[in-house]
């Protein structure tokens, strides 16, 4: 089913498709919630178990652009040797079907499930999921109190070794927008004009050296990480994530830096990067002109003791010094910060346990350098939140999404034996 935020294609199909299927096959209690942008599917399943579990995910696809690229329809679901290929195979509608299917299980079994479960799977993680917030504030009466936050994933990025991941970065997403000329003017009075490519390009040579890397002084000055806790982890971070496999999955020829360092720099330090430049003409031919208009798209990504004001007030301060204020509008499109739960805590023991009945034995990732809301459960809730699951996949966001076809039982029982061990550590509890 397409489900594209950006483009709202499906979505309001794919909501109601969730909606039902809890009622119908769970017994949930379900519902849709707005709030001012695509729906939440929110559902309640209450089994009088003494422990809740938020089973949180997500709806929404990216588009399919370039669609030439796919060998099969993105939508389809063609099965292609071992793969399932589609758009939000990977990430993350095919874990999340799988994740459903091993709650519905026990009810194939004659049983009933072992914790209450807390339905949260938004439409608009794609988006910097702007409803999330609201929803957590109306629902926090309700929602506090769970013992977990559980996001399914196939989490084998190496056939053999999940991960069991408890960290996020945070993300501000923000637009410079420098617009100098109500027209393109020709470019014989240069000399006489400010160039609004070149005020981007300014701020841009200040934020990232191309050999040297980020140049956020104000950010790195107040990093923690890594901290010695997620040093002890790193070789389970570099056995499950081997950057060299990353590489050349997005055929990626000469990085920055390697070894040891690629994991240090991507997992646990703070990034500005640049999504995206446009200025002036690059059609057939030739223009002179000088552009009447530059943009340029940021995305920079949080570590622990950063917050997203971090990021906006040092650009913003950056601008200043260099005496471009005047020219330069700052737009921020996405905006929220980062989450970590602990190695050591109940929680991720449970999500590691529950490996041994398939047979896996997974790595711990203090932190991916990805971008999620899980802070909302984590430091607004007070709900440790786990993302993991067996299975293997990828090309997110690319042509040619997919998941292996034997990640779907994987997940559904990894699914399964999580909410029996969740249910044996409260009762252990008391």
């Amino acid at each position: 089913m397409p489900s594209v935020s950006g483009t709202g294609e499906g979505i309001e199909e794919t909501a109601v498709f969730l909606r039902d299927w809890l009622g119908e096959r769970l017994g949930a209690q379900a519902t849709l919630l707005s709030y001012g942008g695509h729906p939440i599917v929110y559902g309640r399943l209450d089994v009088g178990a003494p422990a809740t579990i938020i089973f949180y995910n997500m709806y929404d696809v990216q588009p399919v652009e370039p669609l030439e690229e796919w060998v099969a329809p993105p939508f389809e679901a063609r099965i292609v040797e071992d793969k399932i290929i589609a758009r939000g195979a990977y990430n993350t509608k095919g874990a999340l079907m799988s994740a459903l299917l091993g709650i519905e299980a026990f009810y194939r079994a004659g049983l009933e499930p072992p914790v209450n479960v807390v339905f949260v799977i938004e439409g608009e993680e794609e988006l910097g999921s702007p409803s999330l917030p609201k929803f957590v504030e109306d629902k926090e009466g309700e929602l506090r109190g769970a013992y977990m936050t559980y996001f399914a994933f196939p989490s084998e990025r190496v056939r053999g070794k999940p991960g069991v991941v408890l960290g996020n970065k945070g993300i501000v997403f923000l637009e410079l927008k420098v617009k100098t000329s109500r027209y393109d003017v020709h470019s014989s009075f240069s000399r006489g004009l400010i160039n609004p490519a070149a005020v981007l390009a300014r701020i841009a040579s200040e934020l990232i050296d191309p050999l040297g890397g980020p140049k956020i002084p104000w950010l790195e000055d107040k990093t923690v990480t890594p901290t010695s806790e997620d040093l002890e982890y790193l070789d389970h971070l570099m056995e499950a994530f081997p950057a060299e496999e990353v590489l050349e999955m997005y055929g990626v020829e000469r990085p920055r830096v390697r070894g040891v360092d690629w994991y240090v720099s991507v997992y646990f330090k703070p990034t500005v990067n640049i999504d995206g430049f446009a200025s002036g003409y690059m059609g057939p031919g030739t223009k002179t002109i000088t552009p009447a208009e530059a943009r340029m798209r940021l995305d920079f990504r949080l570590v622990p003791n950063i917050e997203p004001e971090d990021v906006v007030d040092g650009l913003k301060a950056l601008i200043r010094r260099l005496g471009l204020e005047d020219l330069v509008e700052v737009e921020v499109h996405d905006s929220y910060t980062w989450s970590k739960t602990s190695p050591k805590s109940p929680q991720a023991r449970d999500a590691v346990e529950a490996y041994k009945p398939l047979g896996l034995e997974p790595r711990i990732i203090p932190m991916i350098p990805g971008s999620a809301p899980f802070y909302l459960f984590t430091r607004k809730l007070g709900a440790p939140a786990i993302a993991t699951a067996p299975g293997h996949g990828g090309r997110a966001h690319a042509p040619n999404e997919y998941i292996t076809v034997d990640s779907i039982p994987a997940i559904a029982l990894y699914t399964a034996s999580l909410l029996l061990k969740v249910r044996e550590s409260a009762e252990k509890a008391g």
